[in-house]
């Protein structure tokens, strides 16, 4: 029959604790995780203010994404504009507005931009190059991470 240390397996498990807590204390050297739920909580803030502008807006009784007639995504978003779309002279016309659907444009926190590039009107795919916070495709109302490439888990952000 063994016999057993008591103090020995104390020290043991007491070194064991420690090496725990000393490696969830020291902090990461990458938060790419929080960063990546951070964009797609971003996204989804965005993408909820073009669906809202475009219930609230139309163009002969089809919705009106934002950015579509005007280009003026960002003032459409964050300000008041017209059931056409236009974001000027709004004290000098009708007394209905709609907006604003966000009090500012988010940052995008991968990096750190917070502006809006639209794409042509033509054009149905994003070009992400990283010059913006946010890409946005009017004529199919998508707003993507102005991200290239892929994220830590090697999912592309075009994905997101």
């Amino acid at each position: 029959m063994k016999h057993r240390h008591p103090l020995i397996e104390t020290i043991v498990t007491i070194v064991c604790v420690a090496a725990v807590a000393v490696l969830t204390a020291v902090p990461s050297s990458s938060n790419a995780g929080e960063k990546n739920i951070a964009l797609q909580d971003s996204l989804t803030v965005l993408r909820t203010a073009v669906f809202r502008y475009s219930m609230d807006h139309e163009h002969n009784h089809v919705p009106l994404m934002p950015g579509v007639l005007m280009g003026e995504i960002e003032a459409q978003l964050v300000g008041l504009s017209r059931a056409n779309g236009s974001t000027d002279n709004l004290e000098h016309a009708e007394d209905r507005y709609y907006g604003p659907y966000l009090n500012q444009i988010p940052v995008n926190p991968v990096n750190h931009l917070q502006s809006i590039r639209s794409m042509g009107p033509e054009e149905i795919l994003p070009v992400l190059n990283g010059t913006c916070g946010w890409v946005y495709v009017p004529a199919t109302g998508k707003i993507y991470a102005d991200l290239p490439g892929a994220d830590s888990r090697r999912i592309a952000y075009l994905e997101y």
